[in-house]
């Protein structure tokens, strides 16, 4: 479920259609979390979809930890991607403003998170976490330094979606700011195909 305070808007003729903010999303505020409304098609499920549907599978769905992919049922699933995104996916299973969003504002992810069928970006191609170079740990240590500054704000803002949060996960997160050693990584998040890529070569 995408938090109420986001409105679908025509983007560019690049990206399509996308989300706004309908009001200011203060840092910390829980924007998406998974529901049992959600669509899951298991992994092995996708490829025996027909070709239309197929098509549609592969715009709107994203990948979770377990390679499952999720289309979301309300307006989630038109959250497009930016390197440089408002919000991110987390080790806690949902997901984060990272940095204040203004009213206005066009609300976005980073795909590279979690999933590995987008492109990932508009004017160069794709860019997936699996194609950077030098290597994907540098950019994924940014990813959970900026999710860490924006948990110590979770229990500062209003939070719509807490009730779809579940609690131990949610204390949880809230634990984080009492001990920081208990903090999820991002990488627990990453589809399996992943999981390889992170293991940094220079260990």
């Amino acid at each position: 479920m995408i938090i109420s305070w986001v409105k679908i808007q025509w983007i560019s003729d690049v990206k399509g259609y996308g989300l706004v903010a309908a009001q200011d999303i203060p840092k910390g505020t829980i924007i998406y979390v998974q529901d049992g409304l959600d669509i899951v098609i298991p992994e092995e499920n996708v490829k025996q979809l027909d070709s239309k549907l197929l098509d549609y599978v592969e715009k709107y769905s994203y990948e979770d930890y377990m390679g499952n992919r999720i289309i979301c049922w309300d307006l989630g699933k038109y959250m497009n991607h930016d390197d440089h995104a408002c919000t991110l996916s987390t080790g806690y299973g949902f997901e984060i403003a990272i940095r204040d969003i203004k009213k206005g504002e066009e609300v976005t992810d980073d795909y590279r998170i979690f999933s590995t069928h987008h492109d990932t970006d508009f004017s160069r191609g794709p860019q997936k976490l699996e194609d950077l170079s030098p290597w994907p740990n540098e950019l994924i240590d940014s990813w959970n330094e900026k999710i860490k500054e924006a948990l110590l704000e979770i229990e500062n803002v209003k939070q719509p979606l807490i009730h779809f949060v579940d609690k131990d996960i949610l204390q949880s997160a809230k634990d984080f700011k009492k001990n920081p050693r208990s903090y999820r990584c991002i990488s627990d998040a990453l589809p399996l195909r992943y999981k390889l890529l992170t293991k940094d070569p220079r260990a």
